[in-house]
């Protein structure tokens, strides 16, 4: 973003560059900080399944909308549809046939889905990003529409990238109304990003522990008026900024395995200089039985790695902090008896000389729901 004086008419205009992504976030009229992008765009580059949690009207839905339209921008519109998958999800889903569809024997057709689509159109442009987003995802049961994903994002390795396959169908020919031939399995490109919007009220399900073990949990539940009725769509104290603004092109990285895993841990420790954070933690909680396992740590040091790379003056306790309240702390929830120890000596933790003040933060507003209700939990 540049400033841009008009002697004439003594005004001053704002020049945005829409390949910034600070820019074109900000010609779209919607309110997010520079932190809230920086971290979206770093856990999808992490991992590509990210869940949005918040209060109603804070942009979930739109911030994935508008980071995917500026990914696809150079696009036209046709091409732009084949790229995105809005996908509002319904309460009767009850296995995966919402996403992917199914061969119905009546017609003797494959009734295919935008996702299901999209996957193929993913496999042929393995160099291009596409994205599924799943809005108000718990409206159903994860476990029950989403678990042939989850399965597969897991099943990731060297030798198979793409992890498993998903059985579509068990029929020699399946084509669609309109002719597409749709083939018996399918696998996840790597090139395909997942985002899912939760909302938390009487209609909803809780997430399990093991659904958000897999992704990173992006909170949005602050509200900040006057920051929302100022000249600029960002906070102005930011530390986590982009040092390369214009990630159009690069959240498809080849030097990067699609998948986590212990190289990653091995490159965090590096950075990290024997603070033992991860392994402190880890002490801290196991003896609650709510410790995590090798998954998180891989996924917490990639992050945290990716961060030291474009993260403009890297300061490793943000970025830690950051992925305690995004990864660590969302599996906590249950009754006073099994959460009030375990998080005030988490809170003593973070708290320490106020090093992790986004978690302890955090922290302390779950000891205040525990306090009040007898009950706490990370996704209110």
């Amino acid at each position: 973003m540049t400033l841009q004086y008009n002697p004439d008419k003594r005004t001053i205009k704002l020049q945005f560059n829409q390949k910034n992504i600070y820019d074109f976030f900000q010609t779209k009229d919607f309110f997010f900080t520079k932190e809230i992008l920086t971290r979206y765009y770093l856990s999808l580059k992490t991992k590509p399944f990210v869940i949005l949690t918040g209060i109603s009207g804070t942009g979930k839905t739109k911030i994935a909308q508008i980071f995917a339209d500026y990914i696809c921008q150079d696009d036209d519109t046709k091409e732009k549809n084949k790229r995105i998958a809005f996908v509002p999800v319904r309460p009767d889903w009850m296995d995966n046939k919402g996403i992917l569809g199914f061969y119905n024997i009546l017609d003797e057709k494959y009734h295919s889905t935008k996702v299901l689509d999209i996957i193929l159109e993913a496999k042929e442009n393995p160099e291009k990003s596409y994205f599924v987003i799943l809005d108000e995802m718990n409206l159903a049961k994860v476990e029950h529409y989403f678990s042939d994903f989850l399965s597969v994002l897991e099943s990731r390795t060297s030798d198979n990238p793409d992890g498993e396959t998903i059985t579509l169908h068990s029929f020699l020919n399946a084509e669609t109304q309109q002719g597409v031939d749709i083939p018996g399995s399918i696998q996840i490109p790597s090139n395909i990003f997942f985002t899912g919007t939760v909302n938390i009220d009487e209609s909803t399900y809780m997430f399990s522990p093991k659904v958000l073990d897999r992704a990173n949990v992006i909170e949005f539940n602050e509200v900040n008026l006057e920051e929302y009725a100022g000249t600029s769509s960002f906070a102005t104290d930011s530390s986590l900024v982009l040092e390369n603004e214009i990630v159009k092109d690069s959240l498809i990285d080849n030097d990067i395995p699609p998948f986590c895993s212990k190289k990653d841990y091995m490159e965090f420790k590096r950075i990290e200089n024997n603070q033992n954070i991860i392994q402190n933690m880890l002490e801290l909680l196991q003896g609650y039985n709510m410790h995590f396992g090798y998954r998180v740590v891989n996924e917490v040091s990639r992050f945290i790695n990716i961060c030291n790379d474009e993260v403009q003056e890297f300061d490793f306790n943000t970025a830690m902090d950051i992925q305690i309240i995004q990864k660590v702390l969302p599996k906590f929830h249950g009754t006073r008896a099994k959460l009030e120890e375990p998080l005030n000596k988490l809170l003593f933790f973070c708290n320490k000389d106020n090093r992790f003040p986004r978690s302890t933060k955090k922290i302390d507003r779950m000891l205040k729901q525990l306090s009040i209700q007898g009950y706490a939990s990370f996704i209110e």
